[in-house]
């Protein structure tokens, strides 16, 4: 393995170490960034490639080369433009660190993507999914409770994943979450959510914990065996009991639908911003456009007189993921 390769290596590894341990980042994003550097190391550095050439060689020529080299191998806009995003968080730790000069990446600009709205459930929707799940099972109580907080809330899965049973002041009618960074914030629970937590609590937990013979600990969510339930868990129980309900959507799109429904509810964007967990306050307005989306549809569903010629329509929006 030539020493270019190899310090390569040792330098992706040191940053996703960084990421986890410094930043708080979840596995699920770390394996994403990995991802995207290992294929930036396999361009870069081949490993039949004798060169001796290191990270801090690379200049914007080689950058624009490897933009080039990904359009040619068929990957989407939004794919490149991840895969930009992950190097350029990689190069700007790498200069905090002295180990290049200058940020190369900084000098480039992502390729252009047509700003999608995010993919929500309607009302009349989200009551079939909720009422999914069979309610005389343990397993049935928690996925209720599970679809029902999702909803409540607007909480990550991964957020989820890491609740435990301490995390719910039932009380107050509150939960507490840790987000992206380990950053923590205080959400209110809905009334219908409240009561789905109560009862998972008082009748579906504890066959589950019973499961467990060395414990099930202070984790909320329990699979079958008794222990922590998964990110990949709740994604597989979501899709079930949504494809059951007769829609299509993932555990995220439960938070568009949060966001969603506040805003066309007349929430201010601030305090939906707080609830979400995001630094931003321009990723929340996203859900902004969807609102006036459902206006639009609205009026032309309703309106007898909202399709005249050249009446405007809302047919075919795409609706798909942000954060």
């Amino acid at each position: 393995m030539s020493s270019g390769r190899l310090q390569a290596h040792q330098s992706v590894s040191a940053y996703l170490r960084y990421l986890r341990r410094q930043l708080g980042y979840s596995e699920h994003t770390v394996r994403g960034y990995a991802a995207d550097l290992e294929g930036m190391i396999e361009y870069f550095f081949p490993a039949e490639d004798g060169s001796e050439r290191s990270l801090a060689d690379l200049d914007v020529r080689d950058m624009r080369g490897y933009l080039a080299y990904l359009l040619s191998q068929g990957y989407a806009r939004t794919t490149i433009s991840r895969k930009l995003a992950s190097m350029r968080s990689f190069w700007r730790h790498l200069a905090d660190e002295g180990a290049v000069m200058d940020n190369v990446l900084s000098y480039l600009s992502s390729p252009k993507i047509p700003r999608r709205l995010p993919r929500f459930f309607y009302r009349e929707q989200i009551e079939d999914v909720l009422s999914a799940p069979p309610g005389d099972t343990p397993e049935g109580i928690r996925d209720r409770c599970i679809l029902e907080v999702l909803y409540s809330t607007g909480m990550r899965v991964a957020e989820l994943v890491q609740m435990n049973i301490t995390s719910v002041d039932a009380d107050e009618g509150m939960v507490r979450i840790y987000g992206k960074g380990g950053r923590e914030r205080i959400v209110p629970v809905g009334g219908h959510a409240l009561r789905a937590l109560k009862h998972y609590l008082r009748e579906g937990r504890p066959i589950l914990a019973s499961r467990c013979k060395s414990g099930a600990g202070r984790a909320l969510y329990l699979n079958h065996r008794g222990v922590r339930l998964t990110d990949r868990g709740v994604r597989w129980l979501v899709n079930k009991h949504v494809v059951k309900a007769g829609a299509s959507g993932s555990p995220h799109t439960f938070r568009h639908s949060f966001a969603t429904h506040l805003l066309d509810g007349g929430a201010d964007l601030r305090s939906v911003q707080m609830m979400l967990g995001h630094s931003n306050l321009s990723t929340t307005g996203i859900y902004t456009h969807v609102s006036r989306a459902t206006v639009r549809r609205v009026y032309d569903e309703f309106h007898p007189r909202s399709r005249g010629e050249g009446g405007v329509g809302v047919e075919g929006d795409d609706h798909s993921g942000c954060d």
